[in-house]
């Protein structure tokens, strides 16, 4: 962000700072005191647990230009520091990054969907960057904190901003699309997923077809053909609307898992609007086609071709515990460990077997958050996958182990689910091992990334450290 702060406070009180403070130009925006540096606008941002405002004089002592608040700061009067006074900080600093969006030259574009979005943002950036200049939010910042805090990250030199945005319950889209207004809104896929705050599949599809109802006039929209319930929503919102097909390759935009590759990569073939190329991919899978043809809809709609799309792709890297592959000897570490949903569950566990092969397949999963009434049946309907993909052991944290278990025998498997609460029992299983492949799944609560960690380390030599992330919505 360049803005001045004669600009930022007209925009959020509707008054002008007077000079010289009403010129300095700001860059950073922060909701964190203890991460203002001189020059920063700190927002006094209210969550459960914390009141930015209680902290706003010791921003102001660390050097931050001015204060956004939404009361009055009396403490901050011997500091020189001014206070911009709004109803709502959190709202102000969605108008604030709105505003930038509309300063910038950048093409925006947005990603949302109930599985694969950071994935699909990573790619996407990755593969248009390779040909311009790209910003991207942080990790999954996907929120209505998150996003504005990426949007105003950028420095407005980009060519394009790939931002996905992540919701929970009716209403959440609404916030998040006035705020980023796309020129291009991509809607990946649907799932049974935050149930509890939307309701059904059907309130699903509401919600994540609604992004496109805010794409910028002019601007374009592609989605998914592949969920009939999403596909419907989509074309009544946004007549316009571009497909994608995992399934029909008379689509537009069309991919193809075709073989797994060494490393846990895999190839890919391609189709853009009649064109055909082949493209190797940092994953292997028939569900990581749909994060191809959307990527690769989304840059021939942004004017690459298919040699950089394939270049960019295949130069690509997935972010950390999206479906990570880490090798030793006869070990392979799948880590998929940031979150989990029936969706992005069920096509983790038939890629986890597609890369196993023959060999040994064990499952190292955790509970589904969110979703409502429907959790015990979704538990035991991913039951019904883990016997289809016959695993030699499964280990379980959480609460629903009955129920997974009731699904692997409903579907006639005798696989047994052996519950736990650390990775010791975990690795003194696989000590008595001679190799295979080891996946580690679950919702965020679950923090399963200590299990993925404690094994990686153990089989092949590697430790990360340990993950704290509290960036946005799955």
């Amino acid at each position: 962000m360049r803005l001045t702060l004669r600009d930022i406070a007209l925009r959020l009180s509707g008054q002008a700072m007077d000079a010289p403070a009403g010129d300095v130009v700001v860059t950073t925006v922060r909701t964190d005191n203890r991460e203002v540096a001189p020059g920063d606008l700190f927002f006094c941002l209210k969550g459960e647990r914390f009141d930015g405002h209680d902290f706003a004089a010791a921003a102001a002592k660390a050097g931050a230009c001015a204060i956004v608040a939404s009361r009055p700061l009396p403490e901050l009067d011997a500091l020189t520091c001014p206070v911009i006074q709004v109803a709502n900080t959190q709202l102000a600093l969605g108008l604030l990054a709105r505003h930038w969006r509309d300063a910038a030259t950048a093409k925006v574009i947005a990603i949302t969907g109930t599985a694969g979005k950071t994935t699909a943002k990573e790619l996407l950036a990755q593969t248009l960057g390779s040909v311009i200049r790209v910003a991207k939010n942080h990790k999954n910042f996907n929120n209505q904190v998150g996003l504005p805090l990426s949007m105003l990250a950028a420095d407005g030199r980009e060519d394009a901003w790939v931002m996905e945005a992540g919701i929970s319950r009716p209403g959440d889209m609404a916030e998040l699309g006035v705020i980023i207004a796309p020129d291009l809104a991509v809607v990946l896929n649907i799932g049974p997923a935050h149930l509890q705050g939307l309701g059904d599949l059907s309130g699903v599809a509401r919600a994540k077809a609604a992004l496109l109802s805010f794409v910028k006039p002019g601007g374009l929209g592609l989605c998914s053909m592949d969920y009939p319930e999403l596909w419907a929503e989509a074309t009544r919102v946004f007549p316009e609307v571009a497909g994608f097909s995992t399934q029909n390759s008379f689509a537009k935009y069309y991919a193809r898992f075709e073989e797994p590759l060494p490393g846990g990569r895999g190839l890919y073939e391609i189709i853009v609007d009649g064109q055909a190329f082949w493209a190797e991919l940092p994953a292997c899978g028939t569900h990581f086609a749909e994060n191809a043809a959307a990527v690769a809809g989304a840059c021939h709609m942004l004017g690459l071709s298919p040699e950089q799309i394939a270049r960019g792709l295949g130069s690509a890297v997935l972010p950390g515990q999206r479906f990570c592959c880490k090798e030793s000897g006869p070990w392979r570490v799948v880590d998929d460990s940031y979150n989990a949903n029936p969706l992005s569950m069920g096509r983790s566990l038939e890629a986890a077997r597609l890369m196993a092969g023959e060999g040994r397949l064990v499952l190292v999963l955790g509970d589904m958050g969110e979703l409502g009434d429907e959790a015990d049946q979704a538990h035991e309907g991913i039951g019904a996958v883990v016997a289809a993909v016959r695993p030699d052991l499964v280990f379980y944290q959480g609460a629903h182990a009955a129920d997974v278990a009731r699904g692997i025998t409903a579907a006639g498997a005798s696989v047994k689910v052996e519950p736990v609460s650390g990775p010791k029992r975990v690795l003194s299983a696989l000590a008595a091992l001679d190799g295979g492949t080891v996946l580690v799944k679950g919702s965020r609560f679950c923090r399963m990334e200590v299990y993925a960690e404690a094994i990686a380390a153990a089989l092949c030599g590697e430790c990360g450290e340990p993950k704290n992330a509290k960036e946005g919505t799955k």
